[in-house]
C-alpha cells in the first residue's frame, strides 16, 4: 500500500518540480506573471493560487480526519480511482476547477504573494507527512471532489500530477502574454 519513506520520496519529487517552476517563472516580469491571456483564463499567479487552494484543502481534510477519526485503509478501488484520475488530468482537455479548489472571485494575487503562500503550505504538508505514523500512509485521508477517497500516498501522487498539468499551463500562459 505504501510506506512513509515512499510518501516522503514522492513529496520530495513534487517539491523539486515546484521549486524548479517557481525559479523559472521568477525570470518573467511582474506584469507577465499577473496578466491573463484572456478573460476565461488564469494568470500564472492565479494558477499558483489554485494549487494553494487545492493542496490546502487536502491538508485541511487530512487534519480533520486525523483529529476526528473515521478513516481506514484504502481499498484496491482507491488505486484504480487514482489511476483513472491521473489519466483524466493527463489528457489535454480543459476542466473547470471544482468549487472547493477555485480561487476567490476578484482575488488578484501577485506572483510573490502566491509563491509565499505555496511555500508556507508545502512546509505545513511536509511537517504533517514527517510526523505521520507509517501505518497511516495507507489510510484514506484525502478526498477528491470527483474521485472520492484516496490514501495519503495516492493523494501526493495525484497532487504531483495535478501540479505538473498546471506547470504546463504556467509556461503556456507566460509565453502567451510575454
Amino acid at each position: 500500500m505504501g510506506t512513509k519513506q515512499q510518501l516522503l520520496d514522492e513529496f520530495q519529487k513534487m517539491e523539486s518540480e515546484r521549486e524548479a517552476i517557481l525559479s523559472e517563472m521568477s525570470s518573467y516580469s511582474v506584469d507577465v506573471l499577473t496578466k491573463k491571456p484572456d478573460s476565461d483564463s488564469w494568470s500564472v499567479a492565479e494558477i499558483i493560487m489554485h494549487l494553494v487552494v487545492a493542496e490546502g484543502g487536502a491538508l485541511a481534510y487530512m487534519r480533520k480526519k486525523l483529529e476526528f477519526g473515521g478513516h481506514g485503509k484504502s481499498s484496491l478501488g482507491a488505486a484504480l480511482k487514482q489511476r483513472l484520475l491521473n489519466l483524466a488530468i493527463s489528457v489535454p482537455v480543459k476542466y473547470k476547477a471544482p468549487k472547493v479548489a477555485s480561487i476567490k472571485e476578484g482575488e488578484n494575487p501577485t506572483f510573490e504573494e502566491a509563491s509565499t503562500k505555496w511555500n508556507e503550505l508545502r512546509n505545513e504538508l511536509l511537517k504533517e507527512y514527517e510526523a505521520m505514523d507509517d501505518n497511516l500512509v495507507s489510510h484514506e485521508l484525502f478526498k477528491h471532489p470527483a474521485a472520492g477517497k484516496l490514501n495519503v500516498l495516492q493523494s501526493v501522487r495525484f497532487m504531483r500530477q495535478h501540479m505538473n498539468r498546471h506547470i504546463k499551463q504556467m509556461r503556456n500562459t507566460a509565453e502567451s502574454v510575454a
